[in-house]
């Protein structure tokens, strides 16, 4: 029998080994049939008003540490309210808590929106898939010791580097799912409450707003009205030959009448 033969046969028979579907191994078969840990990914939108978001701030930072988890983005800023964002990864097992703990730093629970993924069956799939594509790995790194021909071994070879290539990226997969089942994401929103009257309201501060709302107003009004002006000819123009037009147009067809 060729080298070339050899080979044929030697991969046809692993891969007839390695394929689940028509004769999966007797240890892929009683994996099956066990119950598999659930594997759901749980995620979080909060959105809270604060009396100060500078406090609040601070104050989740430090319950984000306490409930073992770590903030993965933060910005804050002033724009018409003062606010803050903020994205934590947090262990599945103090998210819930967590988010209590956070209701009680506001004042107020404006939005709150929680949503999971069950990726059980992707997971229990990807780890089946894993354990035939190594099992075949193995057969061609001992077929590998075993041969000596040149064209088999670069035969195999590339078999190796191909299989090594689907392993790497279902490793990797199987990497992010049990990083987002074992962990959460909750993001978290503040605004600032702002009071009508006490401390956080001013009346000089209100006075200075409504009067640069106005300067605003106005100067839009102006710059509508001096645009009007400088296109005024052009419109005079253009209304001229539409009467024009018209006119005549209309004397055209009562003389076609008569």
């Amino acid at each position: 029998m060729s080298g070339a033969s050899t080979m044929e046969s030697a991969t046809s028979s692993d891969y007839a080994m390695a394929a689940p579907a028509y004769a999966p191994s007797p240890g892929i078969e009683s994996y099956s049939k066990s119950s598999p840990e659930p594997r759901i990914q749980i995620n979080g939108n909060l959105s809270l008003e604060v009396q100060n978001v500078s406090t609040a701030l601070e104050e989740t930072r430090v319950l984000v540490i306490q409930y073992g988890g770590n903030i993965t983005s933060s910005d804050s800023g002033d724009s018409f309210n003062r606010y803050a964002n903020i994205s934590a990864l947090i262990p599945k097992e103090s998210f819930y808590e967590l988010i209590e703990a956070l209701k009680n730093i506001a004042t107020k629970v404006t939005n709150e929106n929680i949503n999971s993924n069950d990726v059980t069956e992707e997971f229990v799939d990807i780890e089946a898939k894993l354990n035939v594509m190594k099992q075949t790995e193995n057969r061609f790194i001992a077929l590998l010791s075993e041969t000596a021909n040149v064209e088999e071994i670069m035969s195999v070879e590339r078999e190796l580097m191909r299989l090594r290539g689907e392993i790497d990226s279902l490793e990797g997969r199987m990497k992010y799912l049990s990083k987002t089942t074992d962990n959460s994401i909750l993001n978290i929103y503040m605004t600032e409450e702002v009071p009508i009257t006490g401390s956080g309201w001013r009346f000089f501060d209100s006075l200075d707003n409504s009067v640069r709302a106005m300067v605003s107003f106005s100067k839009h009004i102006a710059n509508f009205l001096i645009g009007l002006i400088v296109f005024s000819p052009i419109l005079i123009g253009i209304g001229l030959i539409v009467f024009l037009a018209y006119r005549y147009g209309k004397r055209y067809i009562h003389r076609r009448k008569k």
